[in-house]
């Protein structure tokens, strides 16, 4: 059976129109910038060999010229968004700088050596080979964001590295051996097996990103589960999940590790006056203030109509007050730029990890029955709950 390389290009074109046109209604409507990214280079894929299509039929005059370049340049951007995609869904990614670089030069270098058919392929194949490569490396980076087991990057991974290998292949025959590859579809058993990957690559490349958008799908499910909407900060589920590592970590260590519990003074009074969006306000203002002031491994969470918590990992109680009061500090600052029409205050509980036999929820009740003591000694204020014991 003889296979034609322009059918062959006819049915990756095919295909990556209608994957590109089927992931809003796999993926909704509503697509994420790591998925928008995606089907923008399936898009910008399809766009660059239809170009090398058409551009054959005017092969060696100015249309052949403006159409060729069109599909390096889309080509590129394509390997960019896909690039893109995995920033989205991995973090920063490495050789990024050298990347858009490659992006930018490859259609420019290829008009200009566009009058040498050697030159010309060898440019473009073998700058396009290293795009591969870089966006291939890119899957494999390690990224330290809790995002699954994202197995799909190493199918995704493959793929990009099989049509580098056959990416620059054809630029070393074109370049070197041009009698092997005297032009694109040229029927060589190289290019046929490129072109036969380039299908292959496509629907298992497809298949990867699906993963990730699918991971990524379940990464926010599990945010919303634990983030309370308001604020941002944790809901109590999210405070009960993401305190069990510090927890651990003090009891298996014995470090220092604090509890605050803060409750906003007369927040009943406020909605009453004001109205509950001034008090959504107020809420959301010691939210932000919260992450703010807080450090890496500090767990923040609201717990409560007006109650919020707050874990402080090698925090004795000295260094819990100074946070209190540098918050405190922050809240009478911020609060007028606000706007808000009321003082807004709040008083607060600390209690001290206990390594025998202690758990989130007795210490939460120490610090509750500080905070207790506090709101009954006149609120705006932070009392210990060693110093509640008579």
């Amino acid at each position: 059976m003889q296979i034609d390389p322009t059918s062959l290009i006819i049915v990756n074109v095919a295909n990556l129109l209608v994957m590109a046109t089927a992931l809003p209604f796999v993926m909704g409507q509503g697509l994420s910038p790591a998925a928008s990214h995606a089907r923008h280079s399936l898009l910008l894929n399809a766009a660059a060999w239809i170009c090398l299509l058409a551009s054959s039929l005017w092969y060696g005059q100015t249309p052949d010229l403006i159409l060729s370049t069109l599909a390096m340049a889309f080509i590129c951007a394509s390997q960019w968004m896909v690039y893109r995609a995995l920033e989205n869904w991995l973090g920063p990614r490495p050789l990024r700088g050298l990347l858009r670089l490659l992006v930018w030069i490859m259609p420019v270098g290829y008009v200009l050596s566009f009058s040498s058919y050697p030159v010309r392929v060898g440019w473009a194949n073998l700058v396009l080979a290293a795009q591969l490569l870089i966006v291939a490396r890119a899957c494999l980076y390690p990224t330290s964001r809790n995002f699954g087991r994202r197995a799909w990057r190493y199918p995704l991974f493959g793929c990009l590295a099989v049509m580098a290998g056959f990416t620059a292949a054809r630029g070393i025959l074109g370049a070197w051996f041009t009698e092997l590859y005297p032009f694109f579809r040229a029927p060589t058993p190289v290019n046929i097996a490129a072109l036969i990957g380039a299908n292959m690559s496509l629907v298992l490349g497809t298949i990867a990103m699906l993963g990730a958008w699918r991971e990524e799908a379940e990464r926010q499910l599990h945010k919303l589960a634990s983030t309370d909407t308001l604020t941002g900060l944790l809901n109590r589920h999210g405070w009960t999940m993401q305190t069990r590592h510090p927890l651990r970590q003090a009891q298996r260590h014995g470090h220092p590790l604090s509890l605050l519990m803060l409750d906003v003074d007369h927040f009943k009074r406020i909605n009453d006056t004001h109205g509950h969006e001034v008090g959504d306000a107020a809420l959301q203002l010691i939210g932000q203030l919260l992450q703010r002031c807080q450090r890496g491994g500090d767990v923040s969470a609201r717990v409560g109509g007006e109650e919020f918590c707050v874990l402080l990992p090698y925090t004795d109680a000295a260094a819990a007050q100074a946070f209190d009061a540098r918050l405190r500090t922050e809240l009478a600052t911020h609060a007028s730029a606000a706007g808000l029409p009321c003082t807004l205050d709040f008083s607060s509980g600390h209690a001290q990890y206990r390594p025998s036999g202690e758990t989130l929820e007795s210490l939460m009740a120490r610090a509750d029955a500080a905070l207790y003591r506090a709101k009954n000694s006149g609120r705006s204020r932070l009392v210990l709950y060693e110093n509640t014991i008579t």
